[in-house]
């Protein structure tokens, strides 16, 4: 991209409207800006940043409060940039969210953001105006003036920032970021979604092979359980006991098959002898039926010689039947004739009437033929012409041709520049989305451990609560326990002091003087118990206080055993809460987050192919160039064609001035000829057309006359022979006696004479037929019993039956062996096939396990490619940094870097020591020329990785002050030497600084003044 001119109104510091002019600047190479510290030095690359993208130049402003505060309230804030890519140029004006005056009444109301994008190829700088600014890309929509610009330049407002503009301080942070720190930017400046998708369309295939296999594998596992069997082995052993299960199934098949056989046998052999019974008594039946028809077919006997006397009349009926078809005929057509005559006479007063008119016509028919005579003289006119009007023909003829050709052609392009608009916007999104993929996979399995994470903790949380309401239930249950062994204990023992009071006084009334105690066996009894004998019974009060204690005390045991246990229990449980770590949100609220994840993955839609995108796009930029040079060229041919045809026109118009203009050309003058001649030749074949229809009228008058004659002659005659018919008829009828009415009731019947012969005849052969048979069958039975059919038919069916199930039973065995070994067959192949699926998988598997960082390194691939861009930025960067500290100083990587973001470091090589260092160790002026030689490297990277991204201009924001100098020159002029270095290269740089020294180095470029009421840029050239 190269700055042509950048006009800032109503916008940061600048209170009115402020034009500045980069072409001069651009030229010389190397310019600066310049000012004093918060003048608005930033805000011209603030102004472009905002007219390119709508955003401000610093990520954090608000572009909002882009408006200045000195401006006046009706003045709108408003941006116009004018920038060239490649060879094409373009223009962009926008308009932030602002305040303006209300048009009507007092008070304020708030302008939307707006933006319009023109393309003004082929438009010099001091023709673009307000009014002109070329031809319109997008417009009013800002998000498709967005698209468009990051489409044309090739990067987004955050790469614009960061490779256009190299601002103060950002690269002294990335230079001595952490390690995962940079990692993030570099991963926002190159793109690697390719890696990001590759790994993750690896780790996919991997587990769908995994997945498949033993899915499959659990499948196998499933159809032996669906069987009844636990392994291939049961399988085995199932086939043999169904094997063995046939063989006793066959053999009892065929002593069925035996069974059956007899008895259907037994029943055929009845079936014989009863159809011979059932054979007579048809016969019988039949015989009975005929007999009984003998009367019926008497009278159709009779009625069949009454039809054949009638029969001898009908030729007589016939022919006055045709006579009388002949007398209608002739009626009918004796009025036709009369309606034809009628008709023929209007026809001649018709006829007459149009020749009458046709007449009439005689000087419109003169007039025809003066004005086909005229066209004639024209026609004898532009022949003599004609040598001019081919060469307007041709000529105009040709323009057509290359105007359609130019039109085709501006169409064609027109749309492809759209759907380059279209395809690029497309791409900028999948761009969009395939980032947004790789984040939310990346934050699903975050959520997905998360997830886990707070089940497991909410689990250990219950079963903690459940242990200790437990502990506490076992305690109060403990306590209750030891309550009653103690009660029970103290009424043991109170019980166990009355029994032995109790003993002590019966064994005392035992005692006598100078005998031996029974207990101690002294003959002295000083002191021998006393009590009344109301004691008696505290035996049996002792024996069971000694059972509750013994049970009080085996309960107590008990209970203090399980409180042990359940103590155990809530401690390890407490212990095992305590080594989880307390998940950072409720399990309600993932789940909530991973079922939105997982939505929003799938409204992602499937996977793009960035690369092939970008390739369609490049070729259609090609094809658009391509056409755009065709299509300059098909205007400049129109234009020639339309000014060879003008000329032409000129010089046949000068021979034709005797000729009515609208009628000049050759095919006019012919189409009105055609014209004229049609006119003529409809008036003249009208006239004779009207004089042959009263000719024909009358020839057909006179026919219509002749054959009304004819006809009424006709009828006469049809009516002479209709009473001759009608007295043959009646002649006939009394030949054979018979009355008109008695032979009309007789026709159906003459149709019907063979028919009733023939069914007569058959009839008589049928009763005799019948008769026979009755005798035959009777003869058939002779001494013959009849079976009992029903009971050899039942035990028949039972016999069938039962070989129909010992034939099913059989089946069932087979289709049991069959079904078992095509299961062994079937599992046999599916493992062999699982077994090579699982070792073609494997290399898949491996790899999509080292991509992902299952590697010795830790290392993921997006990482390593993100490490192979960085040898190239740090190569580039050296390039820079050699030159500008005077080849003391190399960057090169840290390869001891921490797991999985191994060798993003940073070093220094210092060749004075030998060594390398840490960047923290260069000095302020050392780390600015470091950093400055990493950005410019990383700029240069960044353009040759993408082919559409061209850096034409870069600028530099301040640090130059932390340079020092030696004799007003120093490091300060080794920087400005690489930068110069730049410029030699096609690239324009410029700095952006408050120096003096800097200044004075470089005196081209812009100087900001600031002022009371705001601040103004000034054009500055060559000392």
């Amino acid at each position: 991209m190269r700055p042509v001119r950048l006009t800032l109104q109503a916008f940061g510091p600048y209170a009115n409207r402020e034009v500045i002019d980069f072409r001069s600047a651009v030229e010389a190479g190397l310019f600066g800006i310049y000012g004093r510290t918060g003048s608005g030095k930033s805000t011209i690359f603030g102004g472009m940043t905002f007219a390119l993208f709508g955003k401000a130049s610093k990520q954090e402003q608000d572009p909002a409060s882009l408006r200045s505060d000195h401006a006046a309230a009706d003045l709108a804030t408003e941006v116009e940039f004018v920038f060239d890519v490649g060879e094409r140029r373009f223009v962009v004006v926008r308009q932030p969210d602002q305040m303006r005056p209300k048009q009507r009444g007092e008070g304020e109301t708030k302008s939307a953001h707006e933006a319009h994008l023109f393309e003004a190829t082929g438009l010099a700088l001091d023709e673009i105006t307000a009014e002109k600014r070329g031809k319109i890309i997008a417009e009013k929509k800002v998000r498709d003036v967005d698209a468009a610009v990051t489409d044309i330049l090739g990067y987004g407002p955050e790469q614009f920032r960061q490779i256009v503009l190299l601002p103060q301080g950002r690269f002294e942070k990335f230079l001595s970021a952490k390690t995962n720190d940079r990692l993030t930017i570099l991963r926002d400046l190159f793109d690697v979604s390719l890696y990001q998708a590759l790994m993750a369309d690896l780790k996919e295939k991997a587990s769908e092979a995994e997945r498949q296999v033993r899915e499959e594998r659990a499948v196998c596992v499933g159809r032996l359980k669906a069987e009844g069997f636990e392994s291939t082995d049961a399988l085995l052993e199932g086939i043999n006991a169904a094997q063995t299960t046939l063989q006793e199934r066959s053999v009892f098949e065929a002593d069925t098959k035996k069974q059956a056989l007899a008895a259907e046998t037994a029943f055929r052999s009845a079936e014989a002898v009863e159809a011979k019974f059932v054979a007579s008594e048809q016969a019988h039946a039949k015989l009975t039926v005929l007999t009984s028809r003998k009367a019926e077919f008497a009278i159709i006997a009779d009625r069949m010689k009454q039809a054949a006397r009638a029969r001898l009349i009908v030729d007589v009926e016939e022919q006055l039947v045709a006579v009388r078809k002949d007398v209608k005929d002739a009626d009918t057509k004796l009025v036709e004739a009369m309606e034809a005559q009628s008709q023929a006479r209007q026809k001649v007063k018709d006829a007459t009437e149009a020749l009458t008119i046709e007449e009439a016509r005689a000087p419109e028919l003169d007039a025809a033929r003066k004005h086909k005579d005229d066209l004639e003289r024209y026609d004898e006119v532009l022949q003599a012409a004609s040598a001019s009007a081919e060469a307007v023909e041709a000529a105009l003829e040709a323009q057509r041709m290359a105007h359609a050709a130019f039109k085709k052609s501006k169409e064609r392009l027109d749309q492809l520049r759209k759907t380059r608009i279209e395809r690029a916007s497309d791409l900028k999104t999948a761009r969009n989305t395939e980032s947004r993929r790789g984040e939310l996979t990346r934050a699903h399995t975050h959520l997905l451990a998360e997830k886990k994470a707070a089940e497991d903790y909410e689990k250990a949380e219950t079963a903690v609560v459940s242990a200790q309401a437990a502990f506490e239930k076992e305690t109060a249950t403990s306590a209750e326990a030891l309550k009653y062994e103690t009660e029970a204990r103290a009424a043991y023992a109170t019980a166990e002091q009355a029994l032995a009071a109790a003993q002590a006084l019966h064994l005392a009334t035992k005692l006598e003087n100078d005998a031996p105690c029974p207990v101690c066996g002294s003959t002295d009894h000083p002191s021998p118990a006393t009590g009344d004998i109301e004691n008696a019974g505290r035996d049996q009060a002792f024996r069971e206080a000694r059972d509750r204690l013994e049970k009080a005390e085996r309960a107590a045991r008990q209970v203090s055993e399980k409180l042990a246990g359940q103590k155990a229990t809530f401690e390890a449980r407490k212990e095992y809460l305590s080594s989880l770590e307390q998940p950072t949100g409720s399990l309600p609220a993932l789940l909530e987050n991973v079922r939105q994840t997982e939505a929003d993955l799938g409204a992602l839609g499937p996977s793009v192919n960035l690369e092939e995108a970008e390739a369609a796009l490049d070729a259609l930029d090609k094809q658009i160039a391509d056409l755009e040079t065709e299509t300059e060229r098909l205007r400049s041919e129109d234009d020639k064609c339309r000014n060879a045809a003008t000329g032409a026109r000129a010089a046949r118009d000068g021979k034709l001035e005797a000729v009515p203009e609208s009628i000049r050309t050759k095919s006019k003058l012919a189409s009105a000829l055609e014209e004229a001649s049609r006119t003529l030749d409809a008036l003249v074949d009208a006239k004779d057309k009207a004089e042959a229809l009263v000719k024909a009228a009358r020839e057909a008058a006179l026919s219509a006359a002749a054959a009304l004659k004819g006809s009424e002659e006709s009828v006469s005659a049809c009516k002479v022979r209709l009473e001759k018919a009608e007295a043959a008829f009646r002649t006939r009828l009394s030949e054979q006696g018979l009355t008109e009415e008695l032979y009309q009731s007789l026709k159906p019947a003459i149709a019907m004479i063979d028919s009733d012969s023939e069914s007569v005849k058959a009839f008589e052969i049928q009763l005799n037929e019948a008769q026979g048979a009755a005798k035959a069958a009777a003869s058939a039975i002779g001494d013959l019993t009849r079976p009992d059919l029903p009971v050899l038919k039942e035990a028949h069916e039972a016999a069938a039956a039962a070989l129909t199930k010992s034939t099913e039973e059989r089946i069932a065995a087979s289709g049991r062996v069959h079904q078992l070994e095509k299961l062994r067959k079937s599992l046999e192949e599916t493992v062999r096939k699982l077994d090579e699926a699982e070792a073609e998988s494997g290399p898949l598997r491996k790899i999509a396990a080292l991509t992902n960082g299952d590697n010795p390194l830790n290392l993921k691939l997006e990482t390593y490619a993100i490490g192979a861009m960085f040898d190239r930025v740090l190569e580039a960067a050296n390039l820079r940094l050699g030159p500008m500290t005077s080849s003391r100083y190399q960057l090169e990587r840290d390869t001891e870097g921490g797991r999985g973001s191994r060798g993003l470091g940073i070093q220094v090589f210092d060749v004075h020591t030998g060594k390398s260092r840490g960047t923290d160790t260069l000095s302020g002026g050392e780390t600015f020329i470091a950093a400055l030689a990493l950005a410019l490297g990383l700029a240069d990277v960044v353009e040759s990785a993408s082919g559409k991204v061209r850096l034409d201009t870069i600028f530099i924001d301040e640090g130059f002050g932390s340079l020092d100098t030696e004799n007003g020159s120093g490091t300060l002029e080794q920087v400005l030497n690489v930068l110069n270095s730049l410029v030699r290269q096609s690239r324009a740089v410029g700095l952006i600084s408050h120096v003096p020294l800097v200044q004075e180095a470089i005196p081209n470029g812009f100087y900001v003044r600031k002022g009371l009421a705001g601040s103004s840029v000034e054009e500055r050239g060559s000392l």
